[in-house]
């Protein structure tokens, strides 16, 4: 029997700027939620923002997990429990020495960078999350830091500067590539969705066999893997779709109903949504 669902949010949920989020997919949450179901935000983005909106209507009254697995806060934001990042000093320093653009995400909802390390790139990147970000040395910043962010566009430096980042003990980094840049994620090593649906468990006192994870990207793997029941979207990439106990439809198309539709099928509720 599953109890609460717990969700990516871009790809799996939110389909776009173009596409937002599916009129069915709010319906099915409205009908799952009528049979007792809880949902809880299970995301990489920042605290806070378009993320927070979307959780505080999910559930107001539960949990919610950002930054990967480093963060989880109530539907209002206050904090209940973070990953704080280890070696943020010699992280800076090699962004000061490199002139590498960055942010930092703190455990209160926080999002901060340095000023003459704000090019369009990382602004663009801070303005998609709704997240308002704010000027500060690390000195200054009292909030419990989770997560560090880079956003570089010129790909020869990064290359250059990675192996002395991936050499700092007890820190992951999880790249984004694209032709004009790449988007790093540097969180605590061993931090992961997974590590956020652990505590999800706890706190509802149920076994992570009566959590289901919907999702779609490499960062939700290992939620999707120790999930009870784990359901890739249609769009998934393909090491998802291969461990995934079951694939929805594409998020663009009723996927996110049709995969709340199948879990209430197994529960026992068929929710009846025309495809």
């Amino acid at each position: 029997m599953i109890k609460l669902i717990a969700l990516d949010l871009d790809g799996t949920f939110y389909a776009g700027r173009n596409f937002g989020v599916p009129d069915s997919a709010w319906e099915a949450v409205a009908k799952a939620r009528q049979q007792g179901l809880r949902f809880a935000v299970c995301t990489g983005r920042p605290q806070g923002g378009y993320g927070l909106a979307y959780a505080q209507r999910l559930d107001p009254n539960g949990p919610h997990v950002f930054n990967d697995g480093a963060s989880v806060c109530d539907a209002q934001g206050r904090s209940l429990h973070a990953h704080a990042l280890p070696h943020l000093t010699e992280l800076i320093e090699l962004a000061r020495k490199y002139k590498l653009p960055f942010d930092l995400m703190g455990a209160e909802g926080g999002r901060y960078y340095e000023e003459g390390l704000m090019p369009p790139e990382l602004l663009s990147h801070i303005e998609m999350t709704g997240v308002e970000a704010r000027s500060a040395l690390l000195g200054e910043i009292e909030e419990t830091l989770v997560r560090l962010w880079f956003v570089v566009s010129d790909l020869g430096l990064w290359e250059m500067v990675k192996p002395e980042l991936a050499a700092l003990p007890s820190i992951d980094l999880a790249e984004y590539k694209s032709p004009r840049e790449v988007i790093t994620g540097v969180i605590r090593k061993g931090v992961t969705k997974a590590t956020g649906l652990q505590w999800l468990a706890e706190h509802y006192s149920i076994s992570l066999s009566e959590i289901a994870m919907i999702g779609d990207s490499h960062n939700d793997l290992e939620a999707i893997r120790e999930a009870g029941l784990g359901i890739a979207m249609g769009n998934a990439v393909d090491e998802i779709r291969a461990i995934a106990d079951h694939i929805t439809g594409h998020v663009r198309e009723q996927g996110f109903a049709q995969a709340v539709e199948y879990i209430l099928a197994l529960n026992g509720h068929p929710l009846g949504l025309s495809r």
